[in-house]
């Protein structure tokens, strides 16, 4: 039956005396790998857009699957282990990947990273084994982190934290290079504006939820991690004056036009290897200008809009199905396939059972309870924990919320709960609940 769908579906089955390459493999970042509220394992993995391309196209798709806990993230892989370390999944996808990394972070034993719990119990990196194994069809969506940096790096906002031009082109001329030995068929994935992310807050987001924009100019952007600082009453409004939590306007251009830059090697370099790229890019762009409608529910790109989970970068559920969709579309296209999208009626269903999705919009969602430390703490943040449903609107500035964040916060992580914290101390809490760590200078 598999070999007659692969038949179906245009693509070529390559058999040696040994083994059959996998129908699919997907190669990426976090968002392969599916993160959400910044840690990945079983509970969220499933929902990846590649596991959804799978499924549309009715292949087996083995996930690495990882056992976590509630006060696990995805900076480390301390008390997360997968599920099966023997099985070789068909999902390379690793958090934190760029361009580079794909080609050259290797998956050794014993595991220390999050390349080695993902890509055991195979080594080398996400490219070596892709190459080794040969599938017949390939998603790629690589170059995210190539500009994210720039963005996470919460309290260093200056645009410096992103991949220069030159490694970027080099390095993604050499993942099509590489992809193109494989003999089958690859879609890319290009790079979306990250400034329209929910993890960022403009004047009007502030408005949304603290009842004032403290002055943010309009065209510049605040964080997550500081909005949230601010709601708790753990920081006032005045620490937008520091220039290190404002992205500026041009700050904005300045990763605008890198981003420009980066989309435009990937058109290029797919095109020339006749590998199509599926316009993320623009498909958020035009939703976060038409935001799209479900079942009467209007999902938006700004924090708790519906596209994104808890951390604001890594998609919910119904982000995942959607982004699924655009790949589907354009292999179909691009292949002369006939691999069907995600139905109107199953996306419902998806949307209605996602915890990510604001229904009362009362600015907090059910989340995932204890499916990582920023789930856990969610309630204490004032951002889930929303089972009553009751469409009352959601507290501004609650000063009450940091003592109690702080304090649990405490606990969770080995501390004494009624120890004083410093300012530092809370911006070291929103850097790991959120899965920042590796943007610290």
């Amino acid at each position: 039956m598999l070999r007659i769908l692969i038949a179906a579906l245009g693509l070529t089955l390559v058999l040696d005396a040994q083994s059959t390459p996998p129908p699919l493999i997907g190669l990426g970042d976090s968002i392969g790998e599916g993160v959400q509220s910044a840690d990945a394992s079983y509970r969220t993995q499933p929902y990846t857009y590649l596991n959804w391309i799978a499924r549309q196209m009715g292949v087996p798709f083995p996930l690495p699957l990882i056992q976590g806990g509630a006060l696990t993230t995805i900076e480390s892989v301390t008390g997360r282990t997968r599920l099966d370390p023997t099985l070789a999944a068909s999902n390379l996808a690793v958090s934190g990947a760029d361009v580079d990394s794909l080609l050259n972070q290797q998956a050794t034993q014993p595991v220390t990273t999050e390349t080695d719990l993902v890509l055991e119990p195979r080594t080398g990196s996400q490219m070596q084994i892709a190459v080794s194994l040969k599938s017949p069809f390939t998603v790629c969506w690589i170059g995210n982190n190539d500009v994210l940096g720039a963005i996470l790096a919460f309290d260093q906002l200056d645009a410096s934290q992103m991949t220069s031009v030159p490694q970027f082109t080099a390095d993604f001329a050499q993942i099509v290079a590489q992809l193109s030995t494989t003999g089958g068929k690859v879609v890319f994935g290009n790079i979306p504006d990250v400034t329209n992310i929910g993890f960022l807050f403009g004047p009007q987001d502030l408005v949304n939820f603290l009842g004032s924009d403290f002055g943010l100019p309009q065209g510049s952007y605040t964080t997550l991690p500081t909005m949230l600082l601010i709601k708790l009453g753990l920081f006032d409004g005045s620490i937008l004056q520091n220039p290190n939590f404002v992205l500026s306007s041009s700050e904005v251009q300045t990763i605008q036009q890198r981003l420009v830059t980066f989309n435009q090697t990937i058109a290029v370099d797919a095109a020339q290897a006749h590998m199509p790229v599926t316009d993320i890019h623009a498909l958020f762009q035009y939703y976060g200008q038409h935001p799209l409608t479900i079942a009467g529910v209007t999902l938006t790109d700004r924090y708790l809009g519906g596209l994104f989970s808890l951390d604001g970068v890594h998609p919910s559920n119904i982000g995942h199905a959607v982004a699924a969709n655009a790949f589907l579309t354009t292999a179909n296209a691009a292949f002369g396939l006939h691999i069907p999208l995600i139905s109107n009626a199953t996306l419902v269903q998806v949307l209605l059972a996602d915890p990510f999705v604001d229904f009362n919009h009362d600015l907090r969602v059910r989340g995932r309870p204890f499916a990582g430390l920023l789930e856990t703490l969610g309630p204490f943040l004032g951002i889930s924990g929303d089972f009553a449903d009751t469409g009352l609107p959601g507290p501004k500035i609650d000063r009450t919320l940091g003592p109690r964040f702080m304090r649990r916060y405490f606990e969770l992580t080995g501390r004494d709960p009624n120890s004083a914290w410093s300012r530092q101390d809370a911006i070291e809490a929103m850097r790991r609940i959120l899965g920042l760590e590796r943007w610290k200078r």
